[in-house]
C-alpha cells in the first residue's frame, strides 16, 4: 500500500494513520485550508460590523429604542441578510439581532430598532 502525504505527495513511512510527511507539510496544509475559509469569514464579519455601525449611528448615544422608515435604513447600505441571531418574543414577533442591537420590521415599511 503506497501512502502519500496529503500536502506534497511524498511517500509516507511510519504509522498507518499518518497523513503528512513532516510538520511543515501539516502546517502548510492547515494554513491553506484556513486561508480558503478566512476570506468568506472576513467579508461576513465586515458586513456584520457595518450593520452594527449603521444602527449605532442612527440610534445615537442616548436612545435605546426608535422607529425608522425602511427606505431610510435602505439608503445607509444596511444588509438585512447579515444577522447574529433571531429572537421570537412572547407574542411571536421576530427580532433580528446584530450584536447588541435588534430590529423588527413592521408591515407599514417601518423598522423598530432596539439597543440592548
Amino acid at each position: 500500500m503506497n501512502r502519500q502525504c496529503e500536502h506534497c505527495g511524498n511517500p509516507l513511512a511510519g504509522r498507518s494513520d499518518k497523513r503528512f510527511c513532516s510538520i511543515n507539510c501539516k502546517n502548510a496544509a492547515n494554513m491553506a485550508r484556513r486561508k480558503a475559509t478566512l476570506s468568506v469569514v472576513k467579508q461576513t464579519d465586515r458586513y456584520l460590523h457595518r450593520n452594527r455601525e449603521i444602527l449605532n449611528t442612527l440610534m445615537g448615544p442616548s436612545r435605546t429604542k426608535m422607529k425608522i422608515a425602511r427606505t431610510e435604513l435602505d439608503s445607509t447600505g444596511f444588509r438585512y441578510n447579515y444577522l447574529t441571531g433571531i429572537y421570537f418574543n412572547k407574542e411571536g414577533k421576530i427580532y433580528h439581532n446584530v450584536y447588541d442591537f435588534a430590529w423588527m420590521e413592521f408591515s407599514n415599511q417601518e423598522i423598530l430598532i432596539i439597543k440592548r
